[in-house]
């Protein structure tokens, strides 16, 4: 397969995956980011570069925005949301960060691929993106979770940029808050 072809067939597989998102679902989860006090992101791997990108724009759109296990990460406190970003959805850190935060009075979003119901009901919101990752099998050309992880990219982006068209926030409103030690 040539590159222009495999770039196509990526393209076209990153819409069936967005066409698929539901719009509840997404709007219920922004409506989170913008009632939260402070948003704090954790993924790992890809997830988490995707959350490192997601926070930058929310940072650049006005927001306490923090990414779990930066040095310069806070202590999450009541009104703040936990936006955790994992394909499976699984692991012993996702599940104590859940308890932790109900236990502290904030509220806690996940962004998965995971169809698993009593996953979903560890959490306040759910933002379902059923796209290929390394543990399910939903055809792809791509490897392992690219293509979840680009989808949950571009999703999330969206959302962004939603939140920012709500809220009147031009261009220049976050060119303003780039980073400017260049």
């Amino acid at each position: 397969m040539k590159v222009n072809e495999i770039l196509s067939t990526v393209s076209k597989e990153a819409i069936e995956v967005i066409s698929r998102v539901s719009s509840t679902e997404l709007e219920q989860l922004a409506q989170e980011v913008e009632k939260a006090e402070s948003i704090f992101i954790y993924g790992n791997g890809r997830s988490g570069l995707v959350g490192k990108m997601i926070a930058m724009r929310l940072m650049h759109s006005g927001y306490r925005v923090h990414v779990v296990g930066e040095t310069t990460t806070p202590a999450l406190e009541a009104g703040d949301l936990l936006i955790v970003l994992s394909g499976s959805g699984k692991g012993q850190t996702v599940g104590s960060m859940t308890d932790k935060v109900a236990d502290i009075g904030g509220r806690s979003a996940l962004v998965t691929a995971s169809p698993d119901e009593a996953l979903k009901a560890q959490f306040d919101s759910v933002l379902f993106i059923e796209a290929s990752t390394k543990n399910n099998d939903i055809p792809t050309i791509q490897p392992l979770g690219n293509q979840f992880d680009q989808s949950m990219h571009l999703i999330l982006d969206a959302m962004v940029i939603h939140l920012n068209t709500a809220s009147g926030k031009s261009s220049e409103t976050l060119k303003s808050k780039h980073f400017n030690l260049e």
